[in-house]
Protein backbone atom coordinates (compact mmCIF):
# COMPACT_ATOMS: atom_id res chain seq x y z
CA UNK A 1 0.00 0.00 0.00
CA UNK A 2 1.87 3.29 -0.83
CA UNK A 3 0.20 7.06 -0.01
CA UNK A 4 1.25 10.17 -2.03
CA UNK A 5 1.35 13.18 -0.44
CA UNK A 6 2.03 16.70 -1.49
CA UNK A 7 3.29 18.27 1.80
CA UNK A 8 5.52 21.62 1.47
CA UNK A 9 7.41 19.56 4.01
CA UNK A 10 8.32 17.06 1.68
CA UNK A 11 8.87 19.38 -1.13
CA UNK A 12 11.10 21.83 1.16
CA UNK A 13 13.40 19.28 1.96
CA UNK A 14 14.50 18.01 -1.65
CA UNK A 15 16.60 21.08 -2.84
CA UNK A 16 19.11 18.45 -2.87
CA UNK A 17 17.35 16.20 -4.92
CA UNK A 18 16.38 19.01 -7.31
CA UNK A 19 19.94 19.34 -7.97
CA UNK A 20 20.51 16.34 -8.71
CA UNK A 21 18.23 16.44 -11.77
CA UNK A 22 19.31 19.83 -12.27
CA UNK A 23 23.10 19.00 -13.07
CA UNK A 24 22.73 17.87 -16.36
CA UNK A 25 20.43 20.81 -17.73
CA UNK A 26 23.55 23.16 -16.12
CA UNK A 27 25.93 21.31 -17.46
CA UNK A 28 24.25 21.94 -21.12
CA UNK A 29 23.60 25.41 -21.03
CA UNK A 30 27.39 26.22 -19.67
CA UNK A 31 28.34 24.23 -23.12
CA UNK A 32 26.60 26.89 -25.05
CA UNK A 33 27.27 30.13 -22.62
CA UNK A 34 30.23 31.00 -23.95
CA UNK A 35 31.48 31.24 -27.72
CA UNK A 36 35.16 31.09 -28.43
CA UNK A 37 36.21 35.06 -29.07
CA UNK A 38 36.91 33.60 -32.87
CA UNK A 39 33.36 33.31 -33.35
CA UNK A 40 32.20 36.54 -35.45
CA UNK A 41 28.40 35.63 -35.87
CA UNK A 42 26.20 36.31 -33.37
CA UNK A 43 24.60 33.47 -31.99
CA UNK A 44 21.66 32.24 -30.13
CA UNK A 45 20.50 29.35 -28.16
CA UNK A 46 17.40 28.55 -26.33
CA UNK A 47 16.80 25.55 -24.17
CA UNK A 48 13.23 24.71 -22.03
CA UNK A 49 13.23 22.23 -19.23
CA UNK A 50 10.33 21.00 -17.56
CA UNK A 51 11.40 19.40 -13.82
CA UNK A 52 8.78 17.91 -10.82
CA UNK A 53 8.96 15.71 -8.28
CA UNK A 54 6.95 14.07 -5.84
CA UNK A 55 7.49 12.54 -2.08
CA UNK A 56 5.99 9.14 -1.64
CA UNK A 57 5.27 7.08 1.47
CA UNK A 58 5.25 2.81 1.33
CA UNK A 59 6.85 0.62 -0.25
CA UNK A 60 7.20 0.40 -4.09
CA UNK A 61 7.60 -2.79 -5.68
CA UNK A 62 11.24 -3.47 -7.56
CA UNK A 63 12.39 -0.31 -5.09
CA UNK A 64 14.27 -0.66 -1.27
CA UNK A 65 13.12 1.42 1.08
CA UNK A 66 10.14 2.95 2.87
CA UNK A 67 9.83 6.01 1.46
CA UNK A 68 10.80 7.43 -1.86
CA UNK A 69 11.29 10.66 -3.71
CA UNK A 70 10.65 11.32 -7.39
CA UNK A 71 11.31 12.97 -9.82
CA UNK A 72 11.86 13.76 -13.35
CA UNK A 73 12.99 16.57 -16.22
CA UNK A 74 12.48 17.08 -19.75
CA UNK A 75 14.57 19.19 -22.16
CA UNK A 76 12.87 20.49 -25.63
CA UNK A 77 16.54 19.07 -27.25
CA UNK A 78 15.31 15.31 -26.52
CA UNK A 79 16.98 14.42 -22.91
CA UNK A 80 14.84 13.43 -20.06
CA UNK A 81 15.84 11.72 -17.01
CA UNK A 82 14.06 10.07 -13.48
CA UNK A 83 14.95 9.79 -10.56
CA UNK A 84 14.06 7.66 -7.27
CA UNK A 85 15.47 7.88 -4.12
CA UNK A 86 14.79 5.45 -1.49
CA UNK A 87 14.55 5.94 2.23
CA UNK A 88 14.57 3.94 5.41
CA UNK A 89 12.07 5.94 7.14
CA UNK A 90 9.71 5.80 10.22
CA UNK A 91 6.39 4.85 9.94
CA UNK A 92 4.40 7.86 8.02
CA UNK A 93 7.54 9.81 7.80
CA UNK A 94 8.17 11.04 4.52
CA UNK A 95 11.45 10.97 2.99
CA UNK A 96 14.34 13.51 4.01
CA UNK A 97 17.78 14.18 4.23
CA UNK A 98 17.62 15.81 7.51
CA UNK A 99 19.55 14.37 10.17
CA UNK A 100 16.74 14.46 12.57
CA UNK A 101 14.36 13.43 10.31
CA UNK A 102 14.97 9.34 11.56
CA UNK A 103 15.38 8.69 7.67
CA UNK A 104 18.20 7.08 5.59
CA UNK A 105 18.95 7.06 1.97
CA UNK A 106 19.01 3.60 0.88
CA UNK A 107 19.48 3.99 -2.81
CA UNK A 108 19.40 5.79 -5.82
CA UNK A 109 18.04 4.07 -9.51
CA UNK A 110 18.57 6.98 -12.67
CA UNK A 111 17.07 6.67 -15.49
CA UNK A 112 17.51 8.37 -19.09
CA UNK A 113 16.13 8.87 -22.53
CA UNK A 114 18.07 10.69 -25.00
CA UNK A 115 15.20 10.96 -27.81
CA UNK A 116 12.39 12.36 -25.60
CA UNK A 117 9.20 14.05 -26.95
CA UNK A 118 8.86 17.73 -24.75
CA UNK A 119 6.61 20.04 -25.70
CA UNK A 120 6.09 23.31 -23.95
CA UNK A 121 3.86 26.16 -25.21
CA UNK A 122 4.74 29.56 -26.04
CA UNK A 123 3.55 31.11 -22.88
CA UNK A 124 4.81 28.35 -20.49
CA UNK A 125 1.40 27.57 -19.52
CA UNK A 126 1.41 23.71 -20.42
CA UNK A 127 4.14 20.94 -21.15
CA UNK A 128 4.22 17.70 -21.77
CA UNK A 129 7.06 14.57 -21.80
CA UNK A 130 6.55 11.78 -23.79
CA UNK A 131 9.74 9.07 -23.51
CA UNK A 132 11.08 5.47 -22.83
CA UNK A 133 13.40 5.92 -20.12
CA UNK A 134 16.15 3.12 -19.27
CA UNK A 135 17.52 2.37 -15.80
CA UNK A 136 21.36 3.39 -16.30
CA UNK A 137 22.83 -0.13 -14.33
CA UNK A 138 26.89 1.38 -14.62
CA UNK A 139 29.63 0.56 -16.97
CA UNK A 140 31.12 -2.73 -18.40
CA UNK A 141 34.72 -3.24 -18.81
CA UNK A 142 35.42 -0.74 -22.04
CA UNK A 143 33.14 1.95 -20.62
CA UNK A 144 30.07 1.57 -22.58
CA UNK A 145 27.11 2.24 -20.48
CA UNK A 146 25.12 -0.91 -19.48
CA UNK A 147 20.91 -0.29 -19.43
CA UNK A 148 18.46 -2.40 -17.68
CA UNK A 149 14.81 -2.13 -17.86
CA UNK A 150 12.33 0.52 -20.03
CA UNK A 151 9.97 2.56 -18.75
CA UNK A 152 7.50 4.65 -20.34
CA UNK A 153 7.40 8.19 -19.25
CA UNK A 154 4.43 9.98 -19.88
CA UNK A 155 3.40 13.51 -18.04
CA UNK A 156 1.09 16.56 -18.64
CA UNK A 157 1.74 19.46 -16.09
CA UNK A 158 0.29 22.96 -16.00
CA UNK A 159 1.19 26.02 -14.98
CA UNK A 160 0.14 27.25 -11.66
CA UNK A 161 1.53 31.12 -11.30
CA UNK A 162 2.76 34.05 -13.35
CA UNK A 163 6.01 33.60 -15.54
CA UNK A 164 8.77 35.64 -13.81
CA UNK A 165 11.64 36.81 -15.89
CA UNK A 166 15.41 37.50 -14.98
CA UNK A 167 17.96 39.02 -17.46
CA UNK A 168 21.82 38.26 -16.77
CA UNK A 169 24.65 40.04 -19.05
CA UNK A 170 28.02 38.66 -18.84
CA UNK A 171 31.02 40.01 -21.35
CA UNK A 172 28.95 39.58 -24.71
CA UNK A 173 25.93 37.56 -23.82
CA UNK A 174 22.85 38.32 -22.04
CA UNK A 175 20.52 35.35 -21.06
CA UNK A 176 17.10 35.71 -20.22
CA UNK A 177 15.46 33.48 -17.77
CA UNK A 178 11.66 32.83 -18.23
CA UNK A 179 10.30 30.17 -14.84
CA UNK A 180 6.51 29.27 -14.16
CA UNK A 181 5.66 27.20 -11.59
CA UNK A 182 3.51 24.06 -12.46
CA UNK A 183 2.00 20.78 -11.38
CA UNK A 184 1.72 17.62 -12.93
CA UNK A 185 -2.13 17.72 -13.78
CA UNK A 186 -1.32 13.62 -15.13
CA UNK A 187 1.34 11.59 -15.14
CA UNK A 188 3.47 8.38 -14.84
CA UNK A 189 7.21 6.55 -14.74
CA UNK A 190 6.26 3.03 -15.87
CA UNK A 191 4.04 1.79 -12.87
CA UNK A 192 5.04 4.87 -10.71
CA UNK A 193 2.52 7.52 -10.12
CA UNK A 194 3.72 11.27 -10.82
CA UNK A 195 0.49 13.11 -10.28
CA UNK A 196 0.15 16.13 -8.25
CA UNK A 197 4.01 16.61 -8.48
CA UNK A 198 5.13 19.92 -8.05
CA UNK A 199 7.65 21.71 -10.16
CA UNK A 200 8.53 24.38 -12.90
CA UNK A 201 8.71 25.27 -16.56
CA UNK A 202 12.04 26.70 -16.96
CA UNK A 203 12.69 28.43 -20.40
CA UNK A 204 16.50 30.04 -20.91
CA UNK A 205 17.40 32.00 -24.19
CA UNK A 206 20.97 33.11 -24.29
CA UNK A 207 22.20 35.42 -27.45
CA UNK A 208 26.01 36.60 -27.50
CA UNK A 209 27.66 39.00 -30.45
CA UNK A 210 30.97 38.87 -30.41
Amino acid sequence: MQRRTRSEKGISMSMKFRGILSATGAAALAVTAFAPASAAPPEKSTATWVTAEIAQVGELEGFAGTSHLIGFSGNTNGFSDVAVVSFNCPEGQLPSWEPDSGCEEVGIVGMYAYDAEVSVDKKLSQATIDATVRVYEGESETGEPIWGQARELNVTMDATGDVVTSKDRQEECVRTDKERPAVVTSGQVGELDLAGGVGKIDQVKQFCKF
